[in-house]
């Protein structure tokens, strides 16, 4: 299973701050989803999302994420 952070408007994932690929494979692996969710808070990005990818893929999923992680609604709030 895979961590990745994926743009919301394009579908891309990231490779690295800057850096976007459509391949999961060739994606940065956050391991885990406090990592990714500390990046996103850490970068001031908006407009991405959690894509959890597994090997076989049949079982994929999105997640939003959290309000309190994202920093333009959390300056909000």
């Amino acid at each position: 299973m895979k961590i990745l952070l994926q743009h919301m408007k394009t579908n891309l994932y990231l490779r690295s701050l800057g850096s976007w690929t459509d391949n999961p494979e060739e994606a940065h692996d956050f391991k885990h989803s406090k990592r990714l969710l500390d990046f996103v808070q850490n970068n001031g990005l908006e407009g991405v999302q959690i894509a959890v990818k597994f090997y076989e893929g049949q079982f994929d999923e999105i997640f939003p994420i959290p309000p309190a992680h994202m920093p333009a609604l959390a300056r909000a709030c």
